[in-house]
Order: structure tokens, then C-alpha cells, then sequence
């Protein structure tokens, strides 16, 4: 939710709230996670035996079992409860051996714990082990009393923190869309630099286009790991079939999106190679590189419009850009027939190429957005004044 949603007085304040609520899925978590840690906290304490003794172990299940979706919950529930039983039992054959803790003791236990914690079934809880390990052997004395109630209150824990995504589950489109936003920010401000750079009358040193250049990588691993978390929310999410057209358009953009990225990246690296000062035969020259200027500049233009909801702008505006774009063609296509073939003509096809496959995917983003607005939704929709994109917890 932006700053203008809270000061929109067209807009009631429980839809303002409910979109900011929509807007920060780690407030939800954060709820859930207490409501779950206190319910596991009294009925530990209700319990006869360990749960007099570790009754802190239950809520620390909740809190580990409570994450941003249902099957999360359960995969990292099962990993955490089978890291704490490897590491406790890795305690107790070190105890076998050396009945009283040392220096030696410790050390040879946490090395085995950290050996242990690195196989691929426990993922993430893998760190658990060693630590179980130390607790068992420090704590516990090696008991297997000590590790049977450890994780067995770690494991009731963690069901009540499952049973409390079931009933309430999260539906985390909110982190997806956000970084989505940011991807696109990024791709657009990266067309829009080496749209300036080739706007100039001269081409530029190659620490210019170095100081220009965005590494788009990591903002494309976060988009992939948000679209997947995304995705995974789904299994087992009662609310997920409500909200399935909003989570169809925003994977489709993230995909495209991600793709354009990558084209924006190659382009990036065949202007930074071959259109600057200290090339023999640059890639466009000084004859090519204000048509391809104009391009990647109503490029630059289409990603910004394309998270609008102006149908006929974004629609002249990706004509107009076509249209430059064959120009562009032509014109390479002219200075191919009127030269021998040589590096720098075949360089500037080779741009052509990767500029078109850009355009190509901004043309699904167009396209989906134009068909979201036409088509009627095939799942009941949010109540009124709950635009799309404010459903998510």
C-alpha cells in the first residue's frame, strides 16, 4: 500500500487497513506465530512429566512451524523434529562412550552435529543438529528421557503452529507483487540509462557503460524464490482457488518479467562490448545508435506502463516502439547491403535480435494486462473497493 492509499478518502479505513494488513504478509505471521507459541505454551504446561520440565519447547515448535505457507509448515516442522532426534541421538552415543563432558566431548559432538546437519533431507534444519547435540549432551546428560521430551514438545508445538496456518492459511501473493514491482523498477532504469548513453552525440569509455551497468541477477533469484513460495502456498490453502486468477497474472508477469531481465542483460553486455570509444568498429555507430536509442527509450516507457491500468496508452505506446524497432531494422538491414560484412554490421544484427526478444515479452506483459481487463473473473472476486493485489496475507 502506498502513502496516497491512507490519505484516499474515497477508500474506508477497514479496506485502508485490511490493504496495508495485505501488504506486509510478515504482520499476519507474526499473529499467527503468537497465537500458535501461546496455545503451545499452556498446553505444555497442563502436560504431566517433560512438560512440567521444558515447557519452552513447545511454543519454540510453533514458532518454527508457522511460516509463510501451509506446506512449509509441515516440511519444516518434520525436518526440525528429525534434526533434533539426529543430533540427540548422536549425544547420547558420544555419552555412551565418554560418560563425563569435556572440552573433548563437546567439541567431537558438535563436529558431528555440524557433519550430520548437512544432509540434503533436513534442508534448512540441518543447523538444529549440532545444536540438539549440545543441549542433549550439556543439558540433558546424554539422557534419552532428555531427547524423547525435546522433540516430542518441539513436534506438539509445531502441530499446533500447522493446525493454526490450516485454519488461518496464508496466501503470501504480497512479497511476490512487491518484488515484482522492484524487478520491473530495476529492468526500466537500466533501459532508460543505455537509452541515454547512446542518445549522446559520441560513444561513451568503457568505465562509462561499466558505471551503468545493473547486476540483474540477484533481483532475479529473489523474483524466482518469491514465485515459488508463492506456488508453494497453495497446496493445501483453502483460500487459494478464490484467488487463483490473481495468482495466474502475477506468475505469468513474474516469468516474463524474469525473461525480460535477461534479455536487458544481454543487451546491456553487447552495447558495453561493442559501442564505445575504443572499438574499431562499433556495433551501431553513429547512424544506428539514435534509432536504437529510440527504442530502448519507449522500451524504458512500455515497463512503466505496463503496471498501469491506461489500456489505449500502453497499446500506442508499444505500437510506436514496434515501429521504431522495424526503422531500426531497416536501417541495419541498409547498412549490411552497403558494406562488406564485417563485425560491426553483424554486431548491430545481433542487437537487433535481443532488442526484439525484449520487446516479445513485454508484449505478454501488455497483453495480459489487457486481458485482465476484458475477461470477466471466473471465481467470485474480494468484496468492493478490494482491488487486485490486496488479497493476500
Amino acid at each position: 500500500m502506498t502513502t496516497s492509499d491512507l490519505h484516499d478518502t474515497t477508500v474506508s479505513w477497514p479496506i485502508r487497513l485490511r490493504r496495508a494488513w495485505s501488504s506486509h504478509p510478515r504482520l499476519a505471521m507474526g499473529v499467527r506465530s503468537a497465537i500458535a507459541a501461546a496455545l503451545a505454551w499452556a498446553v505444555a504446561q497442563i502436560l504431566p512429566g517433560p512438560g512440567d520440565e521444558f515447557p519452552y519447547y513447545a511454543p519454540m515448535g510453533a514458532v518454527i512451524a508457522t511460516t509463510f505457507t501451509v506446506a512449509g509448515s509441515v516440511r519444516e516442522s518434520i525436518q526440525t523434529v528429525g534434526a533434533i532426534a539426529l543430533g540427540g541421538t548422536i549425544a547420547i552415543l558420544i555419552d555412551l562412550v565418554a560418560p563425563e563432558s569435556s572440552p573433548l566431548t563437546v567439541g567431537v559432538v558438535v563436529a558431528l552435529g555440524v557433519l550430520a546437519g548437512g544432509w540434503r533431507r533436513l534442508g534448512g534444519a540441518g543447523t538444529w543438529v549440532p545444536i540438539s547435540a549440545l543441549f542433549t549432551l550439556v543439558i540433558g546428560q546424554g539422557d534419552a528421557f532428555y531427547v524423547g521430551a525435546y522433540a516430542g514438545l518441539v513436534f506438539l508445538g509445531a502441530a499446533i503452529g500447522i493446525l493454526i496456518n490450516l485454519a488461518f492459511p496464508p496466501l503470501p501473493l504480497a512479497p511476490l507483487r512487491h518484488t515484482l514491482s522492484r524487478v520491473r523498477r530495476t529492468v526500466r532504469d537500466q533501459l532508460g540509462d543505455l537509452a541515454e548513453m547512446l542518445e549522446k552525440d559520441e560513444p561513451l569509455d568503457p568505465q562509462e557503460w561499466e558505471k551503468h551497468e545493473r547486476d540483474l541477477t540477484p533481483q532475479r533469484g529473489e523474483l524466482r524464490a518469491a514465485l515459488t513460495t508463492a506456488r508453494e502456498s497453495r497446496r493445501g490453502n483453502v483460500r487459494a482457488r478464490r484467488y487463483s486468477q490473481d495468482f495466474e497474472a502475477l506468475a505469468r508477469d513474474a516469468q516474463a518479467v524474469d525473461r525480460l531481465a535477461q534479455h536487458v542483460a544481454e543487451l546491456s553486455d553487447l552495447l558495453a562490448t561493442g559501442e564505445h570509444s575504443q572499438v574499431h568498429e562499433p556495433s551501431l555507430g553513429p547512424s544506428l545508435r539514435p534509432h536504437a536509442g529510440r527504442v530502448l527509450r519507449g522500451m524504458e516507457s512500455l515497463v512503466g506502463l505496463a503496471d498501469s491500468g491506461k489500456a489505449e496508452e500502453r497499446t500506442d505506446e508499444l505500437q510506436r516502439v514496434r515501429e521504431a524497432l522495424e526503422e531500426l531494422t531497416a536501417e541495419t538491414d541498409r547498412a549490411r547491403r552497403a558494406e562488406s560484412p564485417g563485425g560491426g554490421v553483424l554486431a548491430a544484427a545481433a542487437l537487433v535480435t535481443a532488442t526484439r526478444r525484449c520487446l516479445d515479452e513485454l508484449d505478454i506483459l501488455i497483453e495480459g494486462t489487457r486481458a485482465e481487463l476484458s475477461e470477466e473473473p471466473p471465481n467470485p472476486g474480494p468484496p468492493a473497493g478490494e482491488a487486485h493485489g490486496h488479497t493476500d496475507d
